[in-house]
């Protein structure tokens, strides 16, 4: 508990908690209304799955050039940069009128992100000593799913009453609330390390990195499906209340980051990132199966509770095994693999909806969820037979 209060004592940390909150409340506004209301503009499964997949492609881009930015120049401009972009990226929403306006500006977002989560992460991964880092990475990503699940929460509602101008508004609020919190009360945090930083590609070659890589990806597939077609299933189903999906997973994975902490000091990280793995695939198992308003609650806690654990103990994985040096291309390296299964999952299988129905798109995404598990799982068990060899 000690080490819990200091933590929350810091003041460094109490502003990147703050503004991670603002600003993942900004940034998570639309994602539960966009595709109902580009499906209300006309628009087909396949396009909206590319609208909403391509922000990861963008954010995928530049996610190495942001970590090596952190480590070169520090988080914190990292930071503030990535707030500015993402402010500008919400704005133009107010014009946007077509596919390929939504799609640009989806590709913009994705770019801001890059910019912004790496720093933030990276920011909050620095503020304690390196025997409190996994308290600051769990703590730091329960502001993000508070954040994530107010405004996923609240936002259907708003959209339904105001449309979905008032909720661009009310995201600009929060991102500019956020951008002079870091400004005027953030300041650099040291990397506490010692070693040199190696090329980009050698970080990315590294199976303590790659495999926490590949299992965030399954999870994030997990996640970029059911956001994006959960409300077209409920919609195909004349299914008015969506948004209790949304609303479970908000609760979920706040309760999950409060305790993921407690979690990793019991079991090794390995086996809570597996665990975790598997309800990601029982949840999205279950829409697939039985598709009505009880399972999707439900669905939405499996989740909810998954991501919620899944993202912090990988995180906190990979800074425990790389040097701080490199610490900022490491924790990109992970970013970029949850980037590419968020795309994935929400574009590639809106063709699999149109075609073969939302059954089948949800059985694939729970196939999906336990190869990156078990890959996962193999790469680990070859480390430890390396260590108990050497």
């Amino acid at each position: 508990m000690s080490m819990v209060f200091r933590l929350l004592s810091n003041q460094q940390f109490q502003v990147i908690a703050a503004v991670q909150l603002l600003n993942v409340f900004s940034t998570n506004l639309l994602s539960p209304v966009l595709p109902i209301y580009l499906k209300m503009q006309g628009m087909g499964e396949s396009q909206i799955g590319l609208i909403m997949g391509i922000v990861s492609l963008g954010a995928l881009i530049v996610r190495p050039w942001a970590g090596m930015s952190v480590d070169v120049r520090g988080s914190r401009i990292i930071t503030l940069f990535g707030q500015v972009l993402t402010a500008g990226g919400l704005a133009v929403y107010l014009w946007a009128a077509d596919f390929w306006q939504y799609l640009l500006i989806r590709f913009y977002q994705g770019i801001a992100m890059a910019f912004y989560g790496t720093g933030a992460i990276s920011f909050a991964s620095g503020v304690e000593s390196s025997e409190n880092t996994s308290a600051a990475i769990a703590y730091f990503s329960l502001c993000t799913m508070i954040g994530m699940g107010v405004a996923t929460s609240i936002a259907p509602s708003i959209f339904t009453e105001y449309g979905l101008s008032s909720l661009i508004f009310l995201g600009l609020a929060s991102v500019t609330a956020a951008t002079g919190l870091m400004w005027l009360r953030g300041h650099e945090v040291p990397l506490n390390g010692d070693g040199q930083r190696v090329p980009y590609r050698d970080v990315l070659r590294t199976k303590e990195v790659l495999a926490p890589s590949i299992c965030l990806f399954g999870s994030n597939f997990a996640l970029g499906t059911a956001f994006t077609y959960v409300p077209l299933l409920a919609l195909s189903l004349n299914i008015t209340a969506y948004s209790v999906f949304f609303i479970a997973f908000s609760v979920a994975v706040v309760c999950a980051r409060g305790v993921v902490h407690q979690i990793n000091s019991r079991w090794d990280a390995e086996r809570t990132a597996l665990a975790a793995t598997i309800i990601n695939a029982i949840s999205t198992m279950l829409l697939g199966i039985f598709p009505v308003t009880i399972t999707s609650i439900l669905s939405g806690a499996l989740i909810g509770f998954g991501f919620g654990v899944i993202y912090p103990t990988l995180a906190a994985y990979v800074v425990d095994k790389v040097n701080a040096a490199n610490k900022g291309a490491a924790l990109s390296v992970i970013a970029a693999a949850g980037d590419v299964g968020y795309a994935l999952g929400s574009s590639v299988l809106g063709i699999v909806a149109e075609t073969m129905g939302f059954s089948t798109l949800f059985a694939s995404t729970t196939v999906i969820i336990l190869l990156s598990g078990y890959y996962f799982y193999k790469a680990l068990w070859d480390l430890k037979d390396q260590g108990c060899n050497a």
